[in-house]
């Protein structure tokens, strides 16, 4: 009896443990983008670091270039200069080492490398000179290092390097490169491409915006992002009312409102620009630039016009094939345009083929050295996934003066090997390469970085010449063609997080359904944040027809919002009772006090008061749909939020569901709850005799399971039973 009784408390227990067994749950998170901020203030000077961390150069013979941009309504005056902060092995030979600096490949300073410069040295070289025109601009940074007298040097030699710090600069003193500001210089005075602070003015909209001067302010600043893709900007846009003179008399403006909306400031500087235009633009809607009447070096920029006429007008100035058509002072805004349709890259399901002239490069050559590579990089479309893996069709041709059997070509997907070929005769002129890259070298990236290397074998006499090849032959080049392209095919992105924004609320270059809400006064911080958002999130939307506002006193708001996406901007107290602590939320407010709805987070009194939250969750009208809540504690704290959205350090730790955001602006990221796997089922008529007789190991589905274990309680029952009864 009793061994019987062990062997069924046994068989109890192995069914138990083996029916509990799991699959781990995996969650990729994205890293987060750094951007830059920016003021509104004009800058007479400006320092761009050369490198954002320590770079270090290596080899017998290196080079970096660095691209910067002048805007076409400034220039370069003297006083400017480039500082490079460096230092070197010990090791190298003073008399051949050296480091050069080159702009557009024009050699501007040079230094020997020796113990006088080994550690935290200088080379500083005048540059005005040489950036007399507008346009992007190259600093190149070329090393010559070597250690050894020796005929035959090792050009790899680990012990040739020099460091440049990332405290390296360039300097440039400028100024406009005009007289009077008018319409034939803008985007200039008002955004200058490729400053460190390229928005240099304040946005002004009237009190009580309406929906026709919100479009027309997230159109502009969306033009300007565009512009500065590199960086986020936090926008500096003012109601009328809280501007001061202080305010007016130290920035460039640039207003934007319907004809007639405007109180005492607005009204005065569009009738003082209207009196410069034609008379017959009397009462009508204009585009006027003149000096600021607050200060004479400053200027402003008028838009204004009726519904339409005020669509029309932001249309010219965010085209640059309109807006390049412009003169004079002001000009009259056409009662229609030609639509222009938004472009849609793709659509999801079907094969996607992007080229690198797409991507915005151009053919790519390399070469000069034994060995010479080039990265190219593409960001998958926010809204996307990839789920097939990807194929690359690389285009290119070569030197035919190499060795062709032993000369390479290789490539890498995010720093791993994916393959490689021995370059041929037929390769020289039109060289053509397909790569498969599957799903696992892809992985939960959203970044690919394809390395492209050429290893030049070089043709020798003999084998003792053979180690003393010059690595720098000019035989030694490849031309990687722009119309390489990359083919996958885009599916809806599955993650659902921080990282995974702009999607939902921008989709195929045209804002989703999405609806900013407001509290019933809509104030300057509010404004700045929703415009910094609309920056960041619509800097690819090319369609805004279905960008909408609403206030939370709308009538009738829950149906208003069911089938949007929405984006909420404003304190916990102005939140709808139906977005506060609802089922899919991870917070919640009451009164001037934030607690944590979220499983194992604890929000600290730090973060209960005075705090701020950005949080991404599905709606709760719409499962469908999604709510982004950027909301604070207190009217004091709402300014936290942009200030966060566009710090450099910050904004890289805003990730998962939510972040708070605590009194000092810091950023408290949380780690988010895994989703467990879904198990794959088998055919249920299966699934038993297979889990009993071990043809099959996969866990059994809860139904099939019940069943199962009730059938094995009858028959140990059963035994136990007869066992008995036989006694």
């Amino acid at each position: 009896m009793k061994p019987l009784l062990r062997s069924s408390v046994f068989i109890l227990f192995l069914l138990v443990l083996f029916s509990t067994v799991n699959l781990p749950s995996i969650w990729a998170l994205e890293p987060g983008t750094v951007p830059n901020s920016t003021s509104a203030t004009p800058k007479n000077s400006e320092n761009f670091p050369v490198f954002s961390e320590d770079r270090t150069l290596k080899g017998e013979n290196a080079r970096e270039d660095v691209y910067f941009e002048i805007g076409r309504g400034r220039k370069v005056l003297p006083g400017s200069f480039v500082d490079i902060e460096f230092g070197h092995a010990t090791t190298l030979l003073s008399k051949t080492s050296t480091l050069t600096l080159l702009i557009d490949d024009t050699p501007v300073g040079s230094v020997l490398l020796d113990n006088s410069n080994k550690e935290k040295a200088h080379l500083r070289a005048d540059i005005a000179n040489y950036l007399t025109n507008p346009g992007y601009r190259k600093l190149s940074l070329i090393t010559h290092m070597v250690i050894s007298d020796n005929a035959c040097p090792d050009p790899n030699n680990p012990a040739n390097w020099l460091t440049v710090s990332k405290n390296s600069s360039i300097h440039l003193n400028v100024g406009k490169n005009y007289a009077n500001a008018d319409l034939t210089w803008y985007p200039s005075p008002f955004f200058e491409k490729g400053s460190q602070q390229p928005l240099q003015s304040i946005l002004v909209v009237p009190d009580e915006i309406e929906q026709v001067e919100f479009t027309a302010a997230a159109r502009m600043v969306q033009f300007f992002s565009a512009q500065a893709s590199a960086s986020r900007i936090n926008i500096p846009i003012y109601a009328e009312s809280d501007l001061t003179d202080t305010i007016l008399r130290e920035n460039n403006t640039i207003w934007i409102g319907q004809t007639g909306h405007w109180k005492e400031r607005g009204q005065a500087i569009e009738d003082a620009y209207r009196k410069q235009a034609d008379p017959a633009l009397q009462g009508q809607g204009f585009i006027g630039v003149g000096q600021s009447p607050w200060n004479p070096e400053l200027n402003g920029l008028v838009i204004t016009g009726k519904e339409e006429k005020l669509n029309n007008a932001v249309s010219i100035l965010t085209n640059e094939s309109l807006y390049a058509q412009l003169l004079g002072q002001t000009t009259s805004i056409p009662a229609s345009l030609k639509k222009t349709e938004a472009l849609n890259p793709f659509k999801q399901g079907s094969p996607y083929t992007v080229t690198l002239e797409k991507i915005g490069y151009s053919n790519l050559s390399i070469g000069g050295m034994q060995q010479a590579s080039t990265t190219i990089n593409y960001n998958l479309p926010a809204y996307a996934d990839i789920e097939n893996g990807a194929r690359l069709t690389l285009a290119f041709k070569h030197s035919k003066s190499i060795d062709l059997g032993n000369s390479v070509i290789a490539v890498k997907l995010n720093g791993i090997p994916v393959d490689s070929h021995r370059l041929s005769e037929a390769t020289s002129d039109s060289g053509l390469l397909e790569i498969d890259f599957t799903q696992d070298s892809i992985g939960a990236s959203r970044r690919l970085e394809i390395e492209v290397t050429f290893q030049f074998a070089n043709l020798t006499q003999n084998k003792q010449q053979e180690a003393c090849v010059d690595p720098n032959l000019i035989g030694n080049w490849a031309v990687i063609d722009n119309s390489s392209s990359l083919t996958y095919t885009p599916v809806e992105r599955k993650s659902f997080n921080l990282q995974s924004i702009p999607y939902s609320f921008v989709v195929n270059n045209r804002w989703n359904q999405a609806t900013f809400l407001f509290p019933d006064k809509i104030g300057t911080k509010e404004l700045n944040i929703a415009m910094t958002a609309v920056g960041i999130i619509g800097r690819s939307a090319q369609d805004n027809t279905d960008l909408t506002m609403a206030k939370v006193s709308a009538a009738g708001l829950k149906d208003l919002l069911r089938d949007r996406n929405v984006l909420y901007i404003g304190t916990g107290k102005d939140i709808p009772d139906f977005m506060n602590g609802f089922a899919d939320s991870s917070v919640q407010f009451k009164g001037d006090q934030m607690t944590s709805l979220a499983k194992n987070v604890e929000l600290l009194s730090n973060l209960q008061s005075r705090s701020a939250v950005i949080q991404l969750s599905r709606s709760p009208l719409n499962e469908n749909k999604t709510l982004l809540l950027m909301a604070a504690t207190s009217p004091d704290r709402i300014s936290s939020i942009s200030d966060v959205l566009t710090s450099p350090v910050e904004s890289g730790k805003i990730s998962g569901k939510f972040v708070a955001i605590d009194s000092l602006n810091k950023v408290h990221e949380f780690a988010e709850e895994p989703v467990p796997l879904k198990a794959n089922a088998k055919p249920k008529s299966n699934q038993v005799r297979d889990f009993l007789t071990g043809r099959d190991q996969f866990e059994l589905n809860g139904v099939v399971f019940i069943i199962a274990f009730i059938g094995m309680l009858a028959v140990i029952a059963g035994v136990i039973w007869l066992t008995l009864k036989r006694k």
